[in-house]
């Protein structure tokens, strides 16, 4: 039988094999790269949407809390209507953290009013409004006292005749138990639109009491889009379903001026071509436009919040981004792939004209049963072709197992990396309680550092509030644990509205026995608000129309310097231990 060279015959199956992949590479990548990059595209369009929508969500939650909670603090608190003073203050503390927030206010039903005002364009700079302190029904500037709330006059405010009665965001309140979205306008003398949530509060008999509103400025999510860096030629928009602008990546204004009356920009008049022809189709869903022989891919999703409001939010990408880049991709795998298999080729055809190795070297090199040593041959030891061919295998079977043992490390690095985690999500949940989802225990001591700060802070006072539901046992044998549990939750929801998040601390304490933890908040300020709370408790119905009531155990201590949790829990148990002796629902410090 003839032989055939080991050159010739490595050289040969990897050169076809190299030209085989190359073409079918070709032919494949050819046929599919449509497919390939509308695929692509729309990865990429979800992957924007997700990031849009995420901001644009958190950009809009405040609104829809703060209204939410000031319409419960009316509902439970109606005498604040007759004097607006702490109202002011709430209003002042709810607006502050909020870039957005222009506007928190609430109007009655004889016609007063009062706003925490932070105009569109000069944020930070809070002050109120009212338009009853002189003269009924005028409107005045106020700058925020955070003693009294209302302060001392603005002289530079102009004064004009206010009836909030008559406004949109009072009359589209009117008659519905829950909030309702204004329609989105321009901010009178100012560049700037604004969204708006209304809510009513009635009492137990229906009758009107007053109107709670919000209003943010949107101006900042038409920045938010325009910075955005997508694909060349992209665009974003956001509109109303009538096809509205609020905010978009271009440089177009979103409102205009006619006849003295400002006009919002609506997608199917815009100045952009390709604007006008995406407003054709304002249905949720992926669409193929072509304007000018250019191809675009336009998804539309909505974008829905609570009470009924959906905006529409818009990208557009140009079909040929995503080909040309897997194209140009494609044609370089190929080279690559090609020179790859080409110097696989020649490499193996140079081994084989060298290989060989003496029998006595081999069984040195596995006598000593070492990785290293088998993988250390020379690449040519003999011209013996057999054994040439052993040392070629011996040393692929050498690398093999060194690979496996390189991956087996690897594994073992993955898991520690997944057993950490599973460590962390353990520790988390170790310090939450089950039933009411705020801290037990644990998580109060850990958390109430933080509230007294760290060496080389500022140190402030520190209010630690032990409270205990009041003949919770009776209710528990009389309706049961489950509605016992019900309770506990209400209870743990009514304590998280009384603090400031991140702020303070709300903790269950064990059984019925719950934990407050107020930094840098005056005494005063904070029987206030344990007032409200027993105020709140009081006209909550729980099961057969029950009510409960809570003791309270107040330890006060002016520094947080070397303050420790356990002496500020013993003097709030015996404020606690008073309170109960001496009748219950009292309030000790």
């Amino acid at each position: 039988m003839r032989s055939v060279s080991l050159r010739r015959l490595i050289i040969v199956p990897f050169f076809a094999l190299a030209l085989i992949t190359g073409i079918t590479m070709y032919f494949v990548a050819t046929t599919t790269m449509s497919n390939i990059a509308n695929k692509v595209s729309l990865q990429y369009i979800h992957e924007v949407e997700n990031r849009v929508q995420e901001r644009v969500r958190s950009f809009m939650a405040p609104l829809l809390r703060i209204v939410e909670v000031n319409q419960q603090a009316f509902l439970a608190r109606p005498n604040e209507l007759n004097d607006l003073s702490k109202a002011a203050i709430r209003f002042h503390e709810q607006g502050m953290p909020y870039r957005q927030m222009t506007f928190i206010s609430v109007a009655t039903s004889d016609g007063r009013y009062l706003a925490s005002v932070q105009t569109p364009i000069e944020r930070r700079s809070h002050h109120l409004a009212t338009n009853f302190v002189h003269k009924p029904l005028t409107m005045e500037g106020f700058n925020y006292d955070p003693a009294v709330g209302i302060g001392s006059k603005r002289q530079q405010d102009a004064e004009f005749t206010y009836d909030p009665r008559v406004r949109p965001f009072y009359q589209s309140a009117v008659g519905s138990k829950t909030p309702v979205w204004g329609k989105i306008e321009r901010y009178y003398g100012y560049e700037a639109l604004g969204a708006t949530l209304s809510a009513a509060v009635y009492d137990d008999n229906d009758t009107l009491l007053a109107v709670t509103a919000t209003s943010v400025a949107l101006n900042e999510l038409d920045n938010y889009l325009k910075s955005l860096e997508i694909v060349d030629d992209g665009y974003l928009f956001l509109a109303e379903k009538n096809g509205d602008m609020i905010a978009t990546s271009t440089d177009t204004e979103l409102f205009s001026t006619q006849d003295g009356k400002p006009k919002r920009a609506n997608l199917h008049e815009h100045q952009n071509g390709l604007f006008r022809l995406a407003s054709e189709y304002l249905e949720d869903g992926a669409y193929s436009l072509s304007l000018d022989g250019r191809d675009y891919l336009y998804h539309v999703h909505p974008v829905s919040f609570e009470y009924g409001e959906t905006w529409l939010l818009g990208v557009l990408i140009p079909s040929a981004y995503h080909e040309n880049l897997l194209s140009d991709y494609n044609r370089s795998s190929i080279l690559i792939t090609l020179g790859l298999f080409i110097f696989i080729s020649l490499f193996g055809a140079l081994i084989a004209w060298y290989i060989g190795k003496p029998i006595q070297l081999l069984s040195a090199a596995t006598i000593n049963k070492r990785l290293e040593n088998i993988q250390a041959l020379p690449e040519s030891i003999s011209k013996v072709k057999e054994i040439n061919a052993l040392n070629q295998g011996l040393k692929e079977m050498a690398d093999d197992l060194s690979d496996v043992m390189h991956n087996l490390e690897a594994k073992v690095a993955e898991r520690t990396l997944l057993l950490q985690g599973e460590n962390e999500n353990l520790l988390e949940t170790s310090v939450k309680d089950e039933l009411t989802n705020i801290y037990n225990r644990r998580g109060l001591k850990q958390d109430f550092i933080r509230v007294v700060g760290v060496e080389g802070e500022q140190k402030h006072n520190v209010t630690l509030v032990l409270c205990d539901i009041d003949h919770f046992k009776v209710f528990n044998d009389k309706y049961g644990h489950g509605e016992g549990d019900k309770v506990l939750i209400k209870v743990a929801e009514s304590l998280n509205l009384y603090i400031r998040t991140g702020v303070d601390i709300v903790a269950r304490y064990g059984g019925e026995e719950f934990v407050l933890v107020f930094s840098n908040m005056s005494l005063d300020h904070v029987l206030e608000r344990l007032n409200g709370i027993r105020q709140e408790l009081k006209n909550t119905e729980l099961a057969g129309k029950e009510r409960i009531t809570m003791s309270f155990g107040v330890a006060h201590h002016e520094s947080s310097d070397s303050i420790q949790i356990e002496d500020l829990i013993n003097k709030a148990d015996e404020k606690l231990y008073q309170a109960k002796n001496s009748g219950r629902n009292k309030i000790v410090s």
